[in-house]
């Protein structure tokens, strides 16, 4: 702990005093005084004692620790104050991460990231997180052991971008790995995340095994009961052992002890069987079989191991084929709780989701968040509560309450919060900032902003009729833009403010606003196509592509809001030039296609709002979609982009002519993607600018369905 202090605080670590503190009646506690010109910590345990550093530094130094600017913590001076800062947490296991995440947000992580990113769990109470880096040398050496080449066993494995998802079963093999030094380097990151995640007292969730194989592992184990799974969104289908077969149990044990001799092992293991998939016997009995049979092999391996299981696919003949002691339930977005009885008795975490494929839609009820789900259920055998969302790099209001809320008592003051939130972020107490935030709660954080995000219709594929920009979203703006609009405003009119956050801030705020009018223009844009209103076309369709332009300039001046940038960090983990294209490809792909690449059903699944994606991506994409619509006016007939199939209410990816060339563009795009590096452009200055100009019209702007003119200064 007095390192974590020592790395966040340099300048005024010797003026903490850590001290041990018994625990309240068997919870997590800490205490925060001042003696003797010191400021004294004290903790039940080393989480608490981090939480008791970071609640005197929000309360007393104003700070805030945010993925989204304000990266780091610059404290010079430690107040002494009068009183005490004390705080049980009746939340046993506070959980952190979904499979999703660590592909989304931390898949080329080096140590540098790794190491903050601990720091600010512990400071925010996790003590659960999900730790699976360095899996894939497990898989890797495992197979080794059987008999696998070298080659054979690396092919196996998937990139960086996607080997969350074939821990979660759902896929193989996908833009795979070619390197073996990369997994040796997997292996010592892994170990470094988990000695200090260990060394700070958190209990790591690592993987567990739920039978998928490689279809060949019939010539390893002659006659083993192998099950093909079908095929996930398009991908070729995998295999899976027979939980029921002696094979299992042998290759979940090697795998096991595997990551053992690699890393340690600490009793928490994670698999889900059949995720997001039906089991392929239907008798009776079979499911139990399958519940005894996993927690077998970990009872096996480990006596003290418990499973801990998603609420995503969960079946209850296989949870309740399991002792209630050995069982952890994960209900990751809050739901199934209420359709099991509370899981039937069996300890469960309630969980958060919040968020799909990092998309960086502001999105999100703070209400929600702030009425406190955890003690409002009341359940005695729920022990804790997590956050499961697929990405970090968004929401940072949202994100900084639904950390806290890991860890309150009761629901908080939503007033009182987001003005010390304000104060925190900006290092200013201006009543404009406060009242930016109270727009925002009006608007974007609304409580009619619960479930599936607002998609970009920026960075939608176009069509004619545009339903959905990604699976998991929806086209509806559930608040007024005119609210957010004023938002950008109070915030931009601040003098005192001048943290990173608050450049972020002003930067996303007006971002959000722009792609919320560009889903207008885009409506405009279509009723001029249908009634063959040339003038209101071209208008609208000009001013849609020219927004595109200017919100690309906007995001260029901040790296972490650029393609350019992310794209240099996935080379960075690699070890040579041919792994290093394959990364960017990794990258790439996830972003736009996802894939399968020649027959996605995700793409633009995770899409992003970001300077250089936009430029040379999505926004091609609109302009050859509105010069095609300018070449059907004069035809008679009615041009239609929609597929017969549809997939989550979207065109089939290959559905038609039209759409084959749109693909032919995009596979040609992952092979040439050369966006430019972020510029040194003022980002409050561009901003001001925008706000400035799209001001008149946002306020013009209707109901997303409706039509109005377009204002005059969009004809710039």
């Amino acid at each position: 702990m007095r390192n974590l202090i020592q790395r966040n605080t340099p300048e005024i670590a010797d003026r903490f005093v850590l001290r041990d503190l018994e625990p309240a009646n068997g919870k997590n506690t800490y205490a925060v005084f001042c003696e003797n010109g010191k400021i004294v910590i004290c903790g039940d345990c080393k989480i608490s004692q981090a939480m008791g550093y970071y609640a005197y530094l929000k309360q007393f130094c104003g700070v805030n620790l945010s993925h989204c600017g304000n990266r780091t913590l610059n404290v010079t001076e430690a107040p002494l104050f009068v009183g005490r800062l004390e705080k049980v947490i009746p939340q046993k296991r506070r959980v952190y991460m979904n499979y999703c995440t660590l592909g989304y947000s931390f898949a080329f992580w080096q140590w540098e990231d790794w190491e903050r990113e601990i720091d600010f769990m512990a400071m925010n109470g996790v003590n659960m997180p999900l730790s699976v880096v360095g899996s894939e040398a497990v898989w890797y050496y495992t197979m080794r052991d059987l008999g696998y080449s070298e080659t054979g066993a690396l092919s196996y494995l998937s990139g960086p971008g996607f080997w969350p998802w074939q821990l979660m079963t759902n896929l193989c093999g996908y833009f795979s790995l070619m390197d073996v030094r990369y997994i040796e380097r997997r292996v010592e990151l892994g170990k470094k995340i988990l000695a200090r995640e260990t060394e700070l007292g958190m209990t790591p969730i690592q993987q567990g095994f739920a039978g998928s194989v490689p279809r060949n592992i019939v010539k390893v184990f002659k006659g083993v009961r192998l099950r093909m799974i079908p095929s996930w969104c398009n991908f070729p289908v995998t295999y899976q052992l027979d939980p029921t077969d002696p094979v299992f149990k042998r290759v979940g044990t090697a795998l096991l002890e595997k990551q053992r001799q690699l890393f340690g092992a600490f009793h928490y293991y994670a698999c889900d069987p059949f995720h997001e998939n039906e089991p392929g016997v239907k008798t009776k009995d079979y499911l139990r079989q399958v519940g005894r049979a996993i927690d077998d092999m970990y009872r096996s391996f480990d006596p003290d191991s418990v499973w801990v299981m998603q609420s995503w696919s969960l079946r209850e003949k296989i949870v309740k084929a399991v002792p209630k002691e050995r069982l952890l339930i994960l209900d990751i977005d809050a739901s199934k709780c209420r359709e099991t009885e509370n899981f039937w008795g069996y300890d469960f975490v309630l969980g958060n989701l919040h968020n799909f494929g990092d998309r960086n839609t502001l999105h999100g009820s703070i209400d929600a968040l702030a009425e406190n789900p955890f003690a409002r259920l009341n359940a005695e055998n729920c022990v804790g509560t997590g956050l499961f969302m697929e990405g970090v790099f968004q929401n940072p209001l949202y994100y900084d309450l639904a950390f806290q809320m890991l860890t309150e008592p009761a629901a908080v003051d939503l007033d009182a919060w987001l003005a010390d939130y304000a104060r925190r972020r900006y290092g200013s107490d201006e009543a404009c900032l406060t009242e930016a935030m109270r727009l925002l709660r009006a608007s974007c954080y609304s409580p009619a902003c619960t479930g599936r995000e607002t998609g970009s219709v920026i960075c939608a594929r176009p069509a004619t009729e545009l339903r959905h920009t990604a699976p998991n979203d929806h086209r509806e703006l559930r608040y007024d833009n005119k609210l957010l609009l004023q938002a950008a405003q109070k915030l931009l009119q601040a003098e005192r403010a001048e943290t990173d956050g608050f450049v972020f801030d002003a930067c996303d705020l007006v971002r959000q606003a722009l792609s919320n009018h560009a889903s207008v223009l885009y409506d405009r844009a279509m009723e001029g196509f249908r009634t063959r209103n040339v003038n209101l076309f071209e208008r609208s369709s000009n001013a849609f592509l020219r927004l595109c332009d200017e919100l690309d300039v906007l995001l260029q001046t901040r790296p972490e809001l650029t393609l350019q940038k992310h794209l240099e960090e996935a080379g960075a983990a690699a070890l040579n030039e041919k792994e290093k294209e394959n990364f960017e490809l990794n990258l790439l792909t996830q972003l736009t296609l996802w894939g399968p690449v020649n027959n996605t059903v995700n793409y633009d699944y995770a899409w992003k709002e970001w300077g250089g994606l936009i430029a040379t991506y999505y926004s091609k994409r609109w302009q050859s979609f509105f010069e095609k619509l300018a070449l059907e006016f004069p035809r008679r007939r009615r041009f239609s982009t929609t597929t017969k199939k549809q997939h989550c209410e979207r065109n089939i990816y290959n559905g038609n002519a039209f759409y084959k060339k749109y693909a032919e563009f995009e596979r040609n795009w992952l092979r040439t993607a050369d966006p430019a590096p972020p510029s040194e452009d003022d980002t409050l200055e561009l901003a001001r600018h925008l706000l400035e100009k799209y001001s008149s019209a946002i306020e013009k702007d209707a109901n997303p369905n409706s039509i109005e003119r377009v204002d005059d200064n969009e004809k710039e």
